[in-house]
């Protein structure tokens, strides 16, 4: 940290520092181990694997992805999940929640809220574990229980993703784009509803951060456009001493 007595002593350069070290924190407890990427790289060979009609369930198939996704969550440390939730007329695949140990860490820390890019304390997930991509119908549903759990945040998780383009309004993927211009002048609320594919585990997977393609996902729903226009590689300085630090506290 920088010497206040210091005669080279530079304000500007004093409150870089200060807002670099609360991001440092942030990639520290977001940060995975070989032994993460090790268990990840091995739920995601499973997700891959052909389903066998013979020998697995279809609830076999949908854990797989189930447990990816849940695998997922716990790792992002700010967020605790809850699986197969009933309520009086659904089913919720995952209740997502800014934990304890999370909320604590952003005020310790001083690390911002807008960082985590979910935007409430709750956000609901759906997996659909299908060789195809999802329609207009997998969409609308999950829209309903979104609003009928009043919940404004969600991510269907799937292996093809939604039919129709990103960058466009037509079907499923123009869907989630309609529903939330809907939400926005009607109901003064932003309806956010992301899709996670196999393409985005393969990211996670390689390093790519649970986060980063939040935000990025988030701008392409914004803008309709690819969300691979706003991934940016990022390599984080001194990871690992940070890392040491903010466990051992």
């Amino acid at each position: 940290m920088t010497d206040l007595k210091s005669e080279n002593f530079n304000i500007t350069q004093y409150m870089q520092e200060i807002i670099k070290t609360s991001l440092d924190r942030f990639q520290a407890l977001t940060a995975w181990s070989d032994k993460d990427r090790e268990v990840f790289s091995q739920l995601l060979d499973n997700l891959k694997h052909p389903f066998n009609r013979a020998m697995d369930t279809t609830k076999d198939k949908g854990d797989r992805l189930e447990e990816l996704v849940s695998f997922i969550i716990r790792k992002s440390y700010f967020f605790e999940v809850y699986r197969n939730i009933r309520t009086g007329t659904n089913e919720i695949d995952e209740v997502i929640i800014l934990s304890n140990a999370g909320k604590q860490a952003l005020s310790t820390f001083n690390i911002s809220r807008d960082i985590l890019e979910i935007d409430s304390d709750i956000a609901l997930g759906e997996c659909k574990n299908y060789h195809s991509a999802l329609n207009v119908t997998y969409v609308g549903k999950f829209y309903s229980l979104l609003v009928s759990t009043d919940v404004t945040f969600g991510i269907i998780f799937t292996q093809k993703g939604l039919t129709g383009n990103e960058n466009e309004f037509r079907d499923a993927n123009g869907l989630t784009k309609v529903l939330r211009i809907i939400e926005k002048y009607q109901n003064n609320r932003d309806m956010i509803i992301l899709t996670f594919t196999l393409e985005d585990y393969d990211r996670i997977a390689n390093g790519e951060s649970f986060y980063d393609l939040i935000k990025a996902k988030k701008m392409a729903l914004r803008l309709a456009s690819e969300y691979d226009n706003f991934l940016k590689d990022y390599q984080h300085d001194n990871i690992e001493p940070i890392k040491q630090i903010v466990q051992g506290i």
